[in-house]
């Protein structure tokens, strides 16, 4: 990523106070000599003055200026890159995005996605926060792209969210209490697990198949849990990138119906064409499915935008709950989203999206085939792949090398709902970051 004049100036007075040559308590030069010096407005230099000081590296004294302060050891940024050893430590991976190579990265690349979102202009009336249900003309476009797809949705059965993540956040206030136990999928989705810990709420995983999560251990499971919430994905799962099936989506919804409980489906990838498998809501039609949406993985993670779809009961619930936590989200986001999706251009870029996908697939399967390695399952289209590694093999240690390396892998054990170390070593890929040679050349070196 090329560096800003701010970031060049604050890395030269960064190594300067870090090699001694500005010796702890020297006087930086004024705001007013240092723009001269570096030729910057004073806004720059009052950014790189203020980086410094968040740092440890100077310290401000009212009314005399900047000073180094003790240069110490600490100070100091670590050498080596934070590799992926926990849930948190694969969060900050992806978003400090400090790697050359982002095969583990949970989204398409920026270059795939910008330019998306055309700049939009709020109409009259609409400065304010906006109803709690979300812009209902967001609404009334996601309610007529599920009547395409076949299910029958009512704008009043939506509640547009600040993204999926903040949807799960809803839904988990919303139906569990600290102590309660929850059944997830297994692999599945790691910043789930890690809200449920937060809210402290028990978790167990349902073993995820090729053909979606197995039926006998989901009923075995809910009865020995009394598990009333199931979080899982229909479509081109996270992480693994399977589908579930016709015959056993039936069998969720039939342990599901038996068991009164709900089933949360996290689907970042309904929009997506020619993607293989059956989403749980065309047979539910939403009397026990939850659905959640997002337009992270199609348009851009920056528009922090989602959904929810659920019966209208349970939606108003959630608005009602959402009014309470943040007010409202973003009509100004809604309506460019909204404009995106009425004009037809979505379904252009969704359809761009997944023949690239397709394309990078194809060729990522075949050399990691070279190689001898093979997906957990055929991935039903998608962005993800589970690809297991050689026998004795610690996914965490392959990633902590390779982040020496710059390069970004995704563990699976960090995707796993417990510690179990009987389950085969794997990692997650990402197909549109997968084709770079320098991965494929740490992957002949280390499995």
């Amino acid at each position: 990523m090329a560096q800003t004049k701010t970031d060049r100036i604050f890395e030269t007075l960064r190594h300067r106070i870090l090699d001694g040559d500005l010796a702890e308590g020297a006087r930086l030069m004024s705001l007013r000599h240092a723009c001269q010096q570096y030729g910057v407005s004073k806004n720059v230099m009052v950014t790189v003055y203020d980086r410094l000081v968040a740092h440890g590296l100077v310290t401000s004294r009212h009314g005399a200026g900047f000073y180094v302060a003790h240069a110490s050891a600490t100070t100091k940024e670590p050498e080596n890159l934070r590799e992926a050893s926990d849930i948190v430590s694969l969060l900050h991976a992806q978003l400090e995005r400090p790697y050359t190579v982002l095969v583990g990265d949970g989204r398409p690349p920026e270059s795939w996605l910008l330019n998306s979102v055309p700049a939009v202009t709020l109409h009259t009336g609409e400065g304010g926060y906006g109803p709690p249900h979300g812009l209902l003309l967001l609404r009334e476009c996601i309610a007529a792209a599920q009547i395409s797809a076949g299910i029958e949705v009512s704008p009043s059965q939506i509640v547009t969210t600040f993204g999926a993540n903040h949807a799960l956040d809803l839904i988990i206030r919303r139906f569990t209490r600290a102590g309660d136990t929850v059944l997830v999928d297994d692999p599945g989705y790691y910043p789930l697990f890690a809200k449920l810990r937060l809210a402290e709420v028990n978790f167990v995983g349902v073993p995820r198949t090729p053909r979606g999560p197995d039926p006998d251990a989901l009923q075995a499971l809910a009865a020995e849990h009394r598990a009333q919430l199931f979080f899982t994905q229909s479509l081109v799962q996270n992480p693994t990138g399977c589908s579930i099936d016709l015959p056993t989506a039936h069998a969720i919804l039939q342990v599901a119906d038996r068991r009164d409980m709900l089933v949360i489906d996290d689907d970042p990838f309904i929009d997506l064409p020619g993607v293989a498998g059956t989403r749980l809501a065309q047979l539910d039609l939403f009397d026990r499915v939850i659905q959640i949406g997002t337009f992270s993985k199609t348009l851009s993670p920056s528009l922090r935008s989602g959904f929810v779809i659920a019966r209208t009961e349970i939606a108003s619930s959630l608005a009602e709950l959402k009014m309470i936590l943040a007010v409202n989200s973003s009509s100004h986001t809604e309506r460019a989203i909204a404009g995106i999706m009425r004009s037809r251009r979505y379904q252009k870029l969704s359809a761009r999206l997944a023949k690239r996908l397709e394309v990078e697939r194809a060729e990522g399967m075949a050399r990691l085939k070279s190689l001898g390695l093979r997906p957990f399952g055929p991935p039903d289209a998608g962005l993800y792949g589970w690809i297991e590694l050689p026998e004795g093999t610690s996914d965490l240690e392959v990633a902590r090398q390779a982040a020496s390396q710059g390069i970004f892998l995704a563990p699976g054990t960090l995707f796993r709902a417990s510690d179990s170390t009987l389950d085969p070593p794997a990692m997650r890929v990402n197909w549109s970051r997968i084709n770079d040679s320098r991965f494929y050349s740490f992957l002949r070196g280390h499995t």
